[in-house]
């Protein structure tokens, strides 16, 4: 498994990552060649605003993280022409690829 973690900047509470993400195929016993995977916005919830800035209080109330995008006027999110059909975007794509190992000695 692989997990990462990273802060999307200037926002102090929003972040993106991947958790545990297999890299090997149980049943075959091969680890798989090349794996790419979107990765979103979460919003730990630590401050409040609607909007992707740092200037925002603190928030005191203990809630758990969310996707960040789930309103209209939030930042990664794509809409059709209709104002329809609202779909959180990806904020980029990690690619993780099998790589020959090297000798040691």
């Amino acid at each position: 498994f692989v997990s990462g973690i990273g802060m999307l900047a200037p926002s102090p509470d929003w972040f993106s990552g991947v958790y545990k993400l297999r890299l090997f195929d149980r049943e075959t016993r091969f680890w798989y060649q090349k794996i790419e995977v979107n990765v979103y916005a979460w919003d730990a919830g630590t401050e409040g605003g609607n909007d992707y800035s740092f200037k925002n209080d603190p928030k005191n109330e203990n809630i758990s993280p969310f996707k960040a995008g789930s309103t209209e006027d939030a930042v990664f999110v794509s809409v059709d022409k209709d104002n329809n059909n609202l779909q959180v975007l990806p904020v980029g794509t990690l690619t993780f690829e099998l790589q020959e190992s090297s000798k040691c000695g």
